[in-house]
């Protein structure tokens, strides 16, 4: 989930008000109500009748730094500017968040210290309200949020064009963005936040496009550790390390060598079957087959930040699948394999099927080489699972780089 906060500022809207009612309704998860040039009394006024406003819709709102007026009204979540923040205490724990604004990675490692639940990391891109400053770009919010394990969100210049540059940071506590100006300017909010969560969701769906499965059958000599480097030079996307005879403690060094080649190239790894490796190493994720451990069960293990797959060969499988909380279906084997002995051909009528039932990202799988990927054109595969037509190619690297342009095009059209 990408999460968009609306930062208020009355100056930039025609009619404040009204644009706040528009923005309750536009999807953004919360309204931090930010207007540093009223007094205490004069923003309580204000607060009031936002407050009213958000009443009834899914938007919350947060305090800007006025303590008193968050708690006349009830409100008990604020956010402080940092050196107020640092003078808090929560005392009589009355707030049940507390977030702050950071401006650096030691800012944002201090907040944490002293109890931040969010910080938002700013600004990033060029804006009006931060005139002659220069924004402090991406490298510093991939920064700040490799530095804490707390929700980070960006914010400043953020817009319908620049947030696709945000979708780079791909640590799992980079929360969302807060957009100010152009919510404010906007007479379509809800068209705005609605473009911003589906190009995240786009964005989130390409890590799919070429998903390479390991097998050490087509080694030859070779090591696990060379022949997966190729394939991640070619392109691929996703890695699933696939080790089914391995006692625990080697299946850990195996995955601690491969996990740190996927971190050099920024590929998610995911651990087939096997969620005690995934969490002992802090993989990505873990793929569960229809016989692997529940869904629920490896949430509560491996928590709401990483990826579970799962297997589904019927629309009912993948339903119960999403509605157990998977990020995406593998699904097949579509041409057949010989990688599994128990896999059936799936119809690629039902592999249609299969995708178009649900709403997260389907990798079709089985038997897919660069011959007959383009067969799976136009059925709404995400991406395709690529075992042997990978590894057991003599040219590991220009197969792959041939079959992710194939990709990209039964995935785009």
């Amino acid at each position: 989930m990408f999460d968009v906060i609306c930062v208020s500022a009355r100056t930039q809207s025609k009619d404040f008000l009204k644009s706040i009612e528009l923005i309750a309704k536009s999807g953004v998860k919360s309204v931090i109500l930010r207007e540093k040039d009223l007094t205490e009394n004069q923003y309580f006024e204000l607060a009031k009748k936002v407050f009213d406003l958000l009443k009834g819709s899914s938007t919350e709102l947060i305090i800007h730094k006025y303590i008193s007026a968050a708690k006349q009204l009830k409100i008990k979540k604020i956010h402080l500017p940092y050196t107020d923040f640092l003078q808090f205490e929560n005392n009589d724990e009355y707030f049940e968040t507390v977030g702050t604004s950071v401006h650096s990675a030691e800012q944002a490692i201090n907040a944490e210290k002293c109890g931040a639940d969010y910080i938002t990391a700013g600004h990033i891109f060029r804006t009006d309200c931060k005139m002659g400053l220069k924004p402090r770009g991406i490298d510093f919010l991939k920064a700040v949020c490799e530095s804490v394990d707390i929700p980070v969100y960006a914010i400043g210049g953020i817009d319908e064009n620049t947030c696709e540059e945000l979708f780079k940071v791909n640590s799992k506590n980079f929360k969302g963005c807060c957009v100010m100006s152009a919510l404010m300017k906007s007479e379509n909010p809800e068209s705005l936040v609605n473009t911003i969560k589906e190009k995240h969701m786009k964005k989130n769906r390409e890590k799919y496009l070429l998903y390479a499965v390991t097998d050490r059958s087509w080694l030859n000599g070779d090591t696990l550790e060379n022949v997966v480097e190729r394939a991640l030079q070619g392109g691929v996307t996703l890695l699933q390390l696939r080790e089914k005879n391995l006692a625990f403690s080697d299946f850990c060094k195996e995955a601690e060598k491969i996990h740190r080649l996927c971190q050099r190239y920024s590929v998610p790894l995911i651990i087939n079957d096997n969620v005690e490796v995934a969490k002992a190493i802090d993989a990505e994720g873990v793929h569960l087959g229809q016989n692997d451990t529940e869904i629920s069960s490896a949430r509560k293990v491996l928590g709401c930040e990483k990826i579970i797959g799962a297997t589904a060969r019927t629309v009912e499988q993948a339903l119960r699948a999403e509605a157990q909380g998977a990020d995406y279906i593998g699904s097949g084997a579509v041409f057949g394999t010989s990688t599994k002995n128990d896999a059936v051909k799936m119809s690629l009528d039902t592999f249609r099927e299969i995708c178009s039932s649900v709403s997260i990202p389907v990798t079709a799988i089985g038997g897919i080489t660069k011959n007959n990927i383009l067969e799976l054109r136009g059925l709404g595969a995400s991406g395709v699972a690529v075992v042997s037509g990978i590894f057991a190619e003599k040219d590991i690297y220009n197969s792959t780089l041939e079959l992710k342009k194939k990709a990209e095009v039964i995935v785009n059209g």
